[in-house]
């Protein structure tokens, strides 16, 4: 498979091969080779649940009525009050008493298989690559450090909403993009579902790009 390259400057500056077995894990690929398959959408579906949940702390606690301080004292005789029966004021009936069946520490980790995620990258990487999503960018860089050249950029490339990806991120680089809210910028071995489908754009340069074809081919 071949996506198209361009320059910084927005204009196309040839094309690169790419791995079908990562950007192309289509049927009509499956049929001319039996090594590729097509990735199920519950693949993705299974590994962004799993990405959203390690990502909540599950630090939520509240107390039962046994961790409620005080209540110790039996707030009025057993019979002869006419009151229903009362053992103590911290009961989750009472105003202040403890929680029943609350939210309690727990841990939300799941970690799914590696090739599992690699599956789904490539599930994900496809369908991008089929709508022309992908932006191979030569020298994609922002050495001047300044956040208009970042704005140009995408207004040149006509992007909306971006995944930067580059070999190595540089001081100027991170400086140019940290304050723009619809582009984030990683590496190679740091690209992930969720982001993927976030920005649902990747603009990578040429180098990273071989990085990351490499990383999910094994």
């Amino acid at each position: 498979m071949q996506l198209k390259k361009w320059n910084m400057k927005g204009s196309e500056s040839g094309s690169v091969n790419v791995s079908d077995g990562v950007f192309a894990r289509t049927a009509a690929t499956a049929e001319k080779d039996s090594d590729i398959t097509p990735v199920h959408p519950q693949t993705i579906t299974d590994v962004v649940k799993s990405q959203l949940n390690n990502e909540r702390q599950g630090t939520l606690c509240t107390k039962t009525r046994a961790e409620v301080r005080g209540g110790g004292k039996k707030p009025w005789r057993q019979k002869g009050t006419g009151r229903a029966r009362a053992g103590s004021t911290r009961s989750p009936l009472w105003p202040g008493g403890g929680a029943t069946f609350g939210p309690r520490p727990r841990i939300y980790d799941h970690r799914p298989p590696k090739k599992v995620v690699d599956r789904a990258l490539q599930g994900i990487l496809t369908a991008m690559a089929a709508n022309d999503r992908i932006h191979v960018v030569e020298g994609l860089a922002f050495e001047t450090g300044k956040t208009k050249d970042v704005v140009a950029f995408m207004e040149t490339h006509k992007l909306v909403k971006a995944l930067f990806v580059v070999s190595a991120i540089s001081d100027k680089t991170s400086q140019a993009v940290r304050n723009l809210k619809n582009v984030r910028l990683v590496t190679p071995l740091q690209v992930n579902a969720v982001d993927l489908l976030k920005y649902n754009t990747l603009a990578i340069s040429d180098q990273a790009l071989k990085t990351l074809e490499e990383a999910l081919n094994k």
